[in-house]
């Protein structure tokens, strides 16, 4: 059964050259064209066609404003997690509005608040008693998606080695770096969501953020919750180092160390493997990420036994197994980033393949 939207047309030769196609009369009408008008065709990733109204195109690279209103009733949270919607949606230009004729403190303090800690590239440009107006003011060429998976993944591996430090040096201010580092992770996070959002509806925008497919979409969300993840463990760990009293035994604390730096090979060769769109490299990660269990493994064996039951060994081994979740599913995250990559580029391996087949 036919799309209703679809329409058969067949192309035609025209002089010596020219192949001709017809277009509908009524899309014609609806985007008010006429004889002379000019339209844009670009060819998608797929080889199909997009025929774009010149106006229309000017229209997509327009501000896209939206006004939502704030109730008096609206709680921060709520307010914030508004914003962040409309952010994601791909809006440039939000208008909050009290429907009161003025926005609470407590609100105002709420919309600074996630403007300045969690929305890249976004700034308050009018603020009055009734209405604060929020703009994005990064372009999608100065901050490719793959640039900012770099950061967001160089930020979260940096606090997984810092928050393994705080752990063993006993160090709070290590550990309250890590903590607000995650702010920044979860900002990449949602500025690479807001362009992944905009590029499933726009194939230029796909284009222009360094992305082949649409399918691709799905791998980089994938990648960009994994890594964001890897950042709230960290977090968790360094948490984890303020709140025991007891210290680690030296004998415990390598052994702990050893695993983290295990895990960190894991998850560095998974996001390069991913990057580069390397098949090859990324289906050696299972492999690494089954030593790293094992080594949990033994570690738990470790605790478990009696010649280390000293004093205090009861709760330090507790806090020490918690420790072990944080690093063992830092593991699993970078298994994941892993298995987008190789479905990322399992088509390509296949055509490869099939090229070396037919030459032989």
């Amino acid at each position: 059964m036919e799309n209703a939207s679809s329409d058969v047309r067949k192309i035609q030769f025209t002089g010596r050259s020219t192949y001709i196609l017809s277009l509908p009369k009524k899309w014609i009408e609806e985007m008010k064209l006429k004889a002379g008008d000019h339209v844009s065709i670009s060819r998608n990733s797929n080889n199909s066609l997009s025929i774009t109204p010149e106006q229309e195109k000017r229209l997509q690279g327009s501000v896209n404003e939206v006004t939502t209103l704030v109730l008096i009733d609206e709680t921060p949270n709520t307010l914030k997690r508004k914003i962040v919607s409309i952010y994601l949606s791909g809006y440039n230009l939000i208008n909050l509005k009290s429907k009161t004729g003025r926005i609470q403190p407590i609100q105002r303090e709420a919309i600074r608040e996630i403007v300045r800690r969690s929305l890249i590239g976004t700034e308050i440009i009018a603020d009055s008693s009734d209405t604060i107006t929020i703009q994005v003011l990064l372009t999608l060429p100065e901050l490719s998606v793959n640039t900012a998976v770099r950061r967001m993944f160089l930020i979260a591996s940096s606090m997984h080695r810092d928050a393994i430090t705080a752990l063993k040096e006993k160090n709070h201010e290590i550990a309250n770096g890590v903590i607000k580092s995650d702010d920044e992770v979860d900002r990449f996070s949602l500025y690479i969501f807001r362009n992944l959002v905009m590029a499933t509806n726009n194939e230029r925008i796909l284009q222009e953020i360094g992305l082949k497919n649409p399918s691709d979409c799905l791998s980089y969300r994938v990648t960009v919750k994994s890594i964001e993840r890897v950042a709230d463990h960290a977090t968790r760990i360094a948490i984890k180092s303020m709140e025991n009293p007891y210290p680690i035994p030296v004998s415990v604390m390598d052994k702990l160390e050893k695993l983290s730096n295990c895990s960190l090979e894991v998850l560095t060769p998974s996001v390069e493997a991913f990057l580069r769109r390397d098949y090859h490299l990324a289906d050696k990660i299972a492999d690494k990420s089954e030593n790293v269990l094992n080594l949990e493994k033994e570690l738990i064996k470790f605790l478990d036994s009696e010649e280390n039951k000293t004093a205090n060994a009861q709760n330090t081994n507790a806090n020490v197994k918690l420790i072990l979740e944080d690093i063992r599913r830092t593991v699993e995250h970078a298994s994941d980033i892993a298995e987008s990559a190789m479905n990322q580029t399992v088509g390509e391996i296949i055509k490869i393949e099939k090229r070396l087949g037919n030459t032989l």
